[in-house]
């Protein structure tokens, strides 16, 4: 039997529930969005890092790579970063095989933490068809809804019941946990006015108090990057 469940933000992330399984972190606003962006881009990979130290000595101990580095602290861009945690920041053709490096509140930290799971993809809805096509035949598939400062943010399981609504299109065999329900129900609930009721979510409104309005529209498009983005020795890359 092949088993869909999902986390409802990284505070509820454990080993247990990750060891040995298919993960797909998600963090609509806004890290998920720039890692798909900027590799569909060009960019030839992105480093998930915890602070904004490791992010520095990243690019000191490797002078031979073009590195970007990329993040927020509280919805802010980092003092001496290339950019913020923006996927309109991010032009074609100016990050050819580039490396991101990039530290956030929110998403890096998940993708650090679930590091004991025997695949990682990280995803939004820029390219959550092109992953769900990947994930079909999965046996237990875990999707992370990375959260805002370690509470649910309801764009990101939005995004959790739009890839499982995906899945079920293609596979009517997986077995879907009370979470897993709970989230698919929010997506069929707000499909058709979608993005719904994320805009009155925390995370967005503090977003857009903010001036990030581009951003928020450009997160919320729907498959616009029929990329797949996997992480691969502690990269993420596009496959």
């Amino acid at each position: 039997m092949q088993t869909l469940d999902v986390i409802n933000s990284v505070t509820e992330l454990s080993d247990t529930r990750v060891t040995g399984k298919t993960v797909v972190i998600i963090d609509v606003l806004r890290a998920t969005s720039v890692m798909v962006t900027a590799l569909s881009y060009g960019a030839k990979k992105v480093i998930p890092v915890l602070s904004k130290e490791e992010a520095f000595s990243y690019r000191n101990n490797h002078p031979e790579e073009l590195v970007i580095l990329a993040g927020e602290r509280n919805a802010d861009p980092i003092e001496g970063f290339d950019m913020g945690n923006s996927p309109v920041e991010l032009i074609p053709g100016k990050i050819d095989s580039a490396t991101l490096v990039m530290t956030t509140t929110n998403g890096t930290r998940t993708i650090r933490k679930a590091d004991t799971a025997s695949e990682l993809y990280v995803a939004s809805f820029l390219n959550a068809k092109a992953t769900a096509d990947v994930l079909g035949s999965t046996k237990e598939l875990v999707l992370i809804a990375s959260g805002t400062d370690g509470l649910y943010s309801v764009e990101d399981v939005l995004c959790a019941g739009y890839l499982i609504s995906l899945l079920k299109q293609m596979n009517q065999n997986f077995h879907l946990s009370d979470a897993a329900i709970a989230a698919l129900n929010l997506y069929e609930s707000n499909m058709a006015h979608f993005p719904g009721i994320t805009t009155e979510g925390r995370h967005y409104n503090i977003l857009k108090k903010k001036g990030k309005n581009a951003d928020l529209q450009f997160c919320f498009l729907k498959d616009k990057f029929p990329v797949v983005c996997q992480q691969k020795e502690g990269a993420i890359v596009k496959i």
